[in-house]
């Protein structure tokens, strides 16, 4: 599991490594995806260091953004999650709350689909 402390740090290396949070723009192979994930679980001292563990940290952070952003529609995030992982349960809750004031902001980069301002024009 990753070490909380270094939260920020893990998301930093994720906003660094865009074929993750961009995947369906790049449509990067499983078998290159599974090589990212386990160098971030070697990086982060991920339980046993394998890319399934690494890759399931991510996809809990991206549901807790989810819960985050509950007003927002489906078309807003980048990443789709399956039905299955929709699901909440009180601890869920109150963890994405607790996190909410210190990276809402830097997930919303990653996750949000962005529309142009006018200064990218």
């Amino acid at each position: 599991m990753l070490d909380h402390s270094r939260l920020p740090e893990f998301i930093e290396q994720v906003r660094l490594t865009p074929a993750i949070w961009k995947n369906r723009d790049y449509g990067i192979e499983k078998a290159h995806m599974d090589e990212i994930w386990a160098h971030f679980g070697h990086t982060f001292d991920i339980t046993a260091f394998t890319a399934e563990e690494a890759e399931s940290q991510w996809d809990y952070l991206v549901r807790l953004h989810r819960f985050m952003n509950k007003e927002a529609p489906d078309t807003a995030f980048r990443i789709a999650l399956p039905p299955s992982k929709d699901r909440w349960t009180l601890a869920d809750t109150l963890i994405a709350d607790s996190l909410e004031l210190f990276f809402k902001n830097r997930l919303n980069e990653l996750l949000l689909v962005s529309k142009p301002s006018e200064s990218s024009v």
